[in-house]
């Protein structure tokens, strides 16, 4: 690529404004109710209360893991209060309806768990399981759905979800709202997992529970630095595994209508195609043929702001129909609705800054290309970035190429990176 590009490239982090933040023993028959009586009073429903309102904001599930009263559930069910603590505070709500009030102790928003530390005389731990749960093994689901009250759910253990970018557990039960963060156990009354998100039909994800575990042996944060720090920390390690395992991934190409779209290159990033019907006489769009591939996880990092999502679009465009004007303003609509896949709002992010620039493509036919490198900064995250890449043909009249990428949540030395691989791809 022509050191000049990338001059470019570089050029758009300049003017960004950039913004500062005794365990349970185990249980040898395993049956719902058994499990529900020896286990319930170690599981306990969050609230997160708004301190204006006095009310609850939001609620969820969470567990004892020690007997020092700490308390494991889900990052995203105290977001809220880790984004705004003088808004909102941590509650408990205990089975004898008593209330306490729980700091926060650690947290991974890359993982989606987070640790609390409460006040809690005669706490006793649930046991985490020292053994792999086997493919088919009943999973048992405990929490609070719905503010409706304690529940347990029976489901299957299935492994962890291949392809995934985050380690997720594939548990075939219903989990509902509100039991985000409650434990998941075997037969034996061993935690295996984190209650974390569900898909519908019976189809919902656990965060296993050696995250968990790494995350009780990580060092606690310094409670005088601000906990953005820390997400930035672990923002940035997740894109630096990430976009390592794509540099040195397999960059195979295959063929897309008259061009070539990168091949999956990781397990992570799925892809998928589409192209006209040329047999459906109602449809009088020019052809086209897509192939779309992207990351499976958002990393959520507050209410109207997730990260982590890589996304890669190819798209061939032909038409003998259309003039050149007619054609040439079709593919530009096409190419400028292009959007990144993660949500984030003014209040949360700063303005694109872009760079365009016409380059030759490196390929048999040195084809002129038409280049935008956009980049916007997190404004609470110092040094996280969203970016946004757009490559078309313009030398065709009749004919179009063009690639699009997002990378959400990186820094800039692996966007420029990531950015200078796909370039020199030779994909076109």
């Amino acid at each position: 690529m022509p050191r000049r590009s990338i001059a470019v490239i570089r050029r758009v982090f300049g003017p960004i404004l950039l913004l500062w933040w005794p365990a349970i023993s185990a249980q040898p028959d395993g049956g719902a109710q058994e499990l529900f009586a020896n286990h319930h009073a170690s599981v306990m429903q969050i609230r997160v209360m708004d301190n204006a309102a006095n009310n609850k904001s939001s609620t969820g599930s969470g567990f004892l893991v020690d007997d020092e009263g700490m308390i494991a559930t889900n990052y995203h069910v105290i977001a809220s209060a880790i984004d705004a603590p003088d808004k909102y505070r941590i509650e408990l709500l205990l089975g004898d309806e008593s209330v306490l009030v729980a700091k926060v102790k650690n947290v991974n928003v890359v993982s989606d768990l987070a640790l609390l530390q409460v006040e809690l005389p005669g706490a006793v731990a649930l046991a985490l399981a020292t053994k792999a749960s086997l493919k088919g093994d009943t999973v048992y689901s405990i929490g609070f759905p719905y503010d409706l009250g304690i529940t347990v759910i029976p489901g299957t253990y299935n492994g962890l979800a291949p392809h995934s970018a985050a380690n997720r557990v594939h548990f075939s039960g219903s989990l509902n709202a509100g039991m985000s963060g409650g434990p998941a156990f075997n037969e034996e009354g061993e935690v295996i997992g984190v209650n974390v998100a569900t898909a519908g039909n019976q189809m919902s994800f656990l965060v296993p529970v050696q995250d968990l575990e790494d995350l009780m042996a990580s060092s606690t944060p310094d409670p005088q630095v601000p906990y953005s720090e820390l997400l930035v920390s672990q923002l940035q390690k997740n894109s630096q595994r990430m976009i390592s395992q794509l540099l040195d991934g397999d960059w195979q190409t295959v063929p897309l209508g008259g061009a070539q779209a990168l091949d999956e290159v990781t397990d992570f990033l799925r892809c998928w195609g589409n192209s006209k019907d040329m047999n459906d006489s109602t449809d009088k769009r020019p052809f086209f043929a897509i192939r779309s591939c992207q990351t499976d996880h958002n990393i959520y990092v507050k209410q109207g702001l997730s990260t982590g999502k890589i996304e890669l679009q190819f798209y061939w465009l032909s038409s003998t129909e259309l003039n050149s004007i007619q054609f040439y303003n079709h593919y530009e609509s096409i190419f400028s609705r292009y959007r990144p896949g993660n949500t984030g709002r003014r209040q949360d992010l700063g303005n694109w800054s872009c760079e365009e620039e016409f380059v030759t493509a490196n390929n048999a036919d040195n084809e002129l290309t038409k280049s935008v490198f956009c980049a916007r900064a997190y404004k609470k995250l110092k040094g996280i970035y969203d970016v946004l890449f757009l490559q078309g043909s313009v030398s065709r009249d009749e004919q179009a190429h063009m690639i699009h990428f997002t990378i959400a949540g990186t820094t800039q030395e692996l966007a420029l990176a990531f950015t200078e691989q796909f370039m020199e791809s030779g994909i076109w």
